[in-house]
């Protein structure tokens, strides 16, 4: 029995320390998995702006060709 009892003793705070480290990850994950998210939207509103410019300039451009 007593060569148990050392065994138990490490048991609980090496099950913790684990623990703690999974929450971290999980926890620190989420926020990597938010700024990803995002960059995404901002890239994609930005794909967007550069769209409505070139649309906007190939229009000016089709405008000034009609003119001549």
């Amino acid at each position: 029995m007593s060569s148990e009892r050392p065994q138990n003793r490490y048991v609980i705070p090496v099950l913790t320390a684990v623990f703690i480290v999974v929450v971290m990850i999980l926890i620190m994950n989420g926020g990597m998995c938010e700024r990803y998210e995002r960059r995404m939207q901002r890239q994609e509103m930005m794909r967007h702006y550069y769209d409505s410019v070139r649309r906007e300039s190939q229009l000016e451009r089709l405008k000034h060709q009609k003119k001549n």
